[in-house]
């Protein structure tokens, strides 16, 4: 049985999430198509049916001045740096309740320098989270000691584990080279959902591809920001995503 903090982001136990918190960390090229404007990016959310969209705070009161509450946010939490991948709390688990998210967002870089202390913060604002009765969705991020992502089987899978202990309710686990381990990963963390990033702009059949294989192996969805929102005809891809992840 799902954590019920979770489940206003699933629809028939999968979850379709909109990531549009890529402007403290990304630089403004990647906003094309108008997805610069919050108010465009909020309309694309409600036309593909999206179970939720995670945003920075200060997006985050911007919809919540404007009643922009027909899908349910999740506030993320931490800003990594670009440099060093150090991750800095940018806004408080109090806060994100004030401005009506459902959840909130953090990420642990498993296997860095960083693990020890982004876990202590996690377990702390996770235990908030559910007596404030929001969800906590971590980004799971295997790394090596240089940041880039692990693929270790064995490794990814131990910290999967760490995850449910901690009280996670959804992981959003990044690329991993191999989606036919996702069922073996899967298996050590029982009723834990876990979705699949987007990353990186693919092509719509490569990205499509990616998506099917993902569910073929049991993902229980996808945050997905820039593969949607950078692509042109963004909200007839983001409707035929939508009709590929609830048809399985």
């Amino acid at each position: 049985m799902l954590k019920k903090y979770i489940q206003p982001f699933l629809k028939n136990n999968k979850c379709f999430i909109v990531a549009y918190d890529q402007g403290l960390s990304k630089p403004t090229t990647i906003f094309q198509h108008q997805s610069q404007n919050p108010l465009y990016i909020y309309n694309l959310a409600k036309s593909i049916n999206a179970t939720g969209i995670v945003l920075n705070k200060g997006i985050a009161e911007i919809f919540f001045q404007n009643r922009w509450n027909k899908i349910p946010i999740i506030i993320k939490l931490d800003h990594k740096t670009p440099d060093n991948q150090t991750a800095i709390q940018t806004c408080s688990v109090e806060y994100a309740k004030s401005l009506s998210a459902k959840a909130i967002g953090q990420t642990i870089y498993f296997g860095s320098s960083l693990e020890k202390e982004q876990i202590k913060e996690f377990a702390k604002n996770c235990e908030q989270a559910h007596k404030l009765k929001m969800g906590c969705i971590l980004w799971a991020y295997s790394v090596e000691s240089d940041f880039s992502t692990c693929q270790n089987l064995e490794q990814i899978k131990n910290n999967i584990r760490v995850c449910l202990e901690l009280g996670a309710d959804l992981i959003k686990l990044p690329k991993i080279n191999d989606l036919n381990f996702l069922k073996e990963i899967k298996s050590m963390s029982p009723n834990l959902p876990i979705a699949l990033r987007g990353g990186e702009l693919l092509t719509k059949e490569e990205f499509t591809n990616y998506v099917t294989l993902g569910l073929q192996n049991d993902a229980n969805g996808f945050i997905i920001g820039r593969n949607i929102w950078q692509q042109e005809n963004a909200t007839e891809f983001g409707q035929k995503l939508h009709k590929l992840i609830f048809s399985k």
